[in-house]
């Protein structure tokens, strides 16, 4: 019996997921101001879920920076809920095709 050397594979390459055919369909997301998000439509939370808005108040809010106006989003996802506060200028990402 004799020892063969391993065989020399060449690297993998590792290729990112542009088109989505990697790991399935891709969702298409188009930036939106957050005084322009409505009820109903779904959102693309930080952590990448994706929720539907269920209610929409404009105010005045506490930020890091001052009192406000703002934008309260009510969202919902199964049983979680949450709520945003952001400034009606803040760029939000919303599943394309919505209103």
């Amino acid at each position: 019996m004799k020892d063969h050397p391993a065989s020399q594979q060449p690297p993998e390459t590792v290729r990112h997921d542009l088109g989505g055919w990697i790991s399935g369909s891709s969702v298409e997301a188009e930036a939106v101001a957050a005084g322009e998000i409505e009820p109903g439509d779904i959102l693309l939370l930080d952590s990448g879920i994706q929720a539907e808005v269920t209610d929409v108040r404009d105010g005045f809010y506490r930020f890091p920076s001052g009192r406000e106006m703002g934008v309260a989003i009510g969202w919902k996802l199964g049983t979680s809920s949450g709520l945003l506060f952001r400034r009606a200028s803040d760029m939000l990402q919303r599943l394309a095709g919505q209103p």
